[in-house]
């Protein structure tokens, strides 16, 4: 983030402005914003200054700073190529889009743009260290290695060129030039933690436990706080019959990092050595919640439930084992102890004819079996039960990359569900930003007669109505009612009764008066509007309506599908009749997209959210709901994309949604 500082200047940020304030200054504002991490409020000032300029640079640059930090790379890819149609010498940019490309692992387009940059001559240490690590992404090895020549012949004193030499000669299986490199970084600069970090993991390689000890004990001196070095360190010290010590080391990387799979199976495995029975089913139980597809956590617990007497247990866990791994004989052996335990002797003997048959198997089968000492997470052998886990072989040099863009993401605990539909109500009501209109024609010819006590505003977000507020409601309803009794074919009276009656609650009656409404004038788009938010709602309260049971309990019963589909389906027909008035309304056309994704129609849906944008490409609800369905239905780059847009229009639970989806990305492709 150093470097991001140089960008931004501090003002007062009480600094007055209206839409006819100079752009410099909507601009600086939102570079403070930036400043202080408040990333969301920060693109609303950059969407002004685009709106007002957009032919300016600047303002895509520090909306793309933004998204960037808000992990929505995609739509920071975006705004850079836009920056940089405006103006194509700025550094920063191409540096920002890099970035954004190592993170949506697109190397060859941070490599280009890497070599753009030494081309404008604008060489540092970390351009080049960032493309050398993209090469390696790429198998590009040979050019990587050479990169790393120039690298040591410009900046001989960087200890980085030798770490990422190192790794690259690692990789290649040169472990002595390794060795060598990692040296070299060390004595330039004896506290680069990554270099004793790859030391000690090199040494832990080649069997030299000791000595892997003792390194990583001078990176946890730099970096305490790396978990991973700790789950290390205790791997050597098992290896040198250490156990408390290696005890010791899980339970600080699990204090650290209380997720992690690698510290709670082994320190399972070593409670489980030591005698630490109950303890060790809990890091178990823990591991199996994780990945609840891990037969061989599964086996050592049914293992662990064995020994302290918990033999049903321990058959329901055997079980599953062994549909899995129909041979493995210790998995036949060990629930055939358990059968005895219980007295069933019948599948007791069963169990042990099969373990029986198969040691025979294997005298005269001379079955052989590789023994290594460790084993992968990803690698699932069941007759690995008892080795301790290492981390899978995965490019150790993507911790390298170099950015001048750190910083704190606010991370938030989200729910993925659809934008709600628009409503009436009496009350402009804010975004969660800024305080914004929604225009509607048919809206805004009903304020027009301002027969309505408080004019309507349409808004996802439902204000709080205050007991005043209702007194008012209903002295006004009082006198609509009167002039019904006189005027009973007025279809605008029948509404403005049908709005009272809806604000009070009152739904049943409500629908009766807006069939009313609609009977004198069938294209009457309000009540139409309200009549189809009405049944809506219905549906969705009675859908879990609490009752008194015969015994007195309160009890939920649910509504039949059918009938929950019977409700949406009618409120549909009434907003289908409503766009057939006026096919111009983004809200009618929005409404009806959420109502179709509701009975799990997404292709309507998608369509009518596809016409919202078209009639409004501002409305961010629309952007919204369209990405999570696209998203659902296998379009993941379109909904990131349609995600980014929501987001820069103010729903800001976007920018979580985007990060929650790429991290399930990230584990379903690990």
């Amino acid at each position: 983030m150093r470097h991001l500082l140089s960008l931004i200047v501090f003002v007062s940020l009480s600094l007055p402005f209206s839409a006819q304030t100079n752009t410099d200054g909507v601009i600086t504002i939102g570079r403070n914003a930036l400043y202080y991490e408040d990333y969301a409020l920060s693109i609303q000032y950059f969407n002004q200054a685009i709106q007002a300029k957009p032919y300016l640079y600047e303002p895509y640059l520090y909306r793309a700073i933004a998204k960037y930090y808000l992990e929505d790379y995609i739509g920071s890819i975006e705004d850079c190529n836009a920056s940089l149609e405006r103006d194509p010498f700025i550094d920063e940019t191409y540096k920002l889009r890099a970035i954004n490309y190592i993170m949506t692992e697109q190397y060859g387009k941070a490599v280009q743009d890497y070599r753009k940059l030494i081309s404008m001559e604008v060489e540092n240490r970390d351009i080049w260290s960032n493309m050398v690590l993209c090469e390696t992404q790429l198998d590009s090895l040979h050019t990587a290695d050479m990169m790393l020549d120039t690298m040591i012949s410009k900046w001989p004193d960087y200890p980085r060129c030798y770490i990422l030499k190192a790794q690259i000669a690692i990789q290649c299986k040169d472990t002595a030039s390794a060795d060598t490199l990692l040296d070299k970084a060390l004595e330039i600069s004896p506290h680069e933690v990554d270099a004793w970090s790859a030391k000690a993991q090199l040494l832990l390689q080649r069997d030299f436990f000791a000595e892997s000890e003792a390194a990583y004990d001078k990176a946890i001196l730099q970096k305490p706080k790396e978990s991973g070095f700790y789950i290390n360190r205790a791997l050597a010290r098992y290896k040198q019959n250490n156990l408390r010590g290696a005890m010791d080391d899980y339970d600080i990387a699990l204090d650290i990092d209380p997720e992690n799979y690698l510290g709670h199976y082994n320190r399972g495995l070593l409670r489980m050595q030591v005698g630490e029975n109950n303890a060790a089913i809990t890091d178990f139980d823990f591991v199996l919640k994780k990945e609840p597809n891990d037969r061989l956590a599964l086996f050592n617990r049914a293992t662990l439930s064995e020994i302290t007497g918990n033999y049903h247990s321990a058959i329901r866990d055997y079980t599953t084992v062994l549909e899995q791994y129909p041979n493995f004989i210790t998995g036949y052996e060990n629930r055939a102890r358990c059968y005895r335990a219980i007295n069933d002797k019948k599948h007791a003997i069963e169990d042990e004819r099969k373990v029986y048959i198969a040691r025979l198997d294997e005298v005269f089968g001379n079955k052989k079996t590789v023994n290594k000492a460790t084993r992968k997470q990803k690698e699932q052998n069941i007759d690995d039960y008892k080795k301790l886990v290492t981390e899978n072989d995965e490019n150790n040099l993507a911790k390298f990359y170099s950015s001048d863009y750190r910083g704190r993401i606010q991370d938030r605990n989200i729910t993925v569900e659809l934008q709600p539909m628009f409503f009436f109500t009496f009350t402009k009501v804010d975004n969660g930003l800024s305080s914004h209109y929604n225009y509607a024609a048919f809206v805004e010819h009903i304020n027009v007669t301002k027969e309505l006590y408080y004019p309507l505003f349409l808004s996802t977000r439902e204000a709080q109505t205050d007991l005043t507020d209702f007194d008012i409601i209903h002295k006004e309803d009082a006198k609509i009612v009167d002039l019904l009794s006189r005027h009973k074919e007025q279809s605008q009276l029948h509404f403005y009764h049908a709005v009272y009656l809806a604000a009070e609650r009152n739904y049943i009656d409500a629908i009766n008066s807006l069939d009313s409404a609609i009977r004198y004038n069938p294209t009457h788009e309000g009540a139409l509007f309200l009549r189809s938010t009405i049944k809506v709602r219905q549906a969705e309260m009675n859908l879990h309506k609490p009752t008194i049971s015969a015994k007195g309990k309160k009890e939920i019963s649910y509504i039949k599908s059918d009938e929950y589909n019977i409700l949406i389906k009618a409120a549909i027909q009434d907003l289908t009749a409503a766009i057939m008035t006026d096919d111009t309304c983004p809200y009618l056309y929005y409404n009806r997209g959420c109502l179709y994704a509701k009975i799990k129609d997404n292709e309507q849906a998608l369509k009518d959210f596809n016409s919202a944008i078209q009639l409004n490409n501002s409305l961010g609800e629309a952007y919204y709901n369209r990405g999570l369905l696209n998203i659902e239905s296998g379009n993941a780059q379109q909904g990131f994309e349609d995600l980014s847009k929501a987001g820069e229009y103010g729903l800001y639970s976007a920018y979580s949604l985007i990060k929650h989806f790429r991290k399930q990305q990230n584990t379903k492709s690990k």
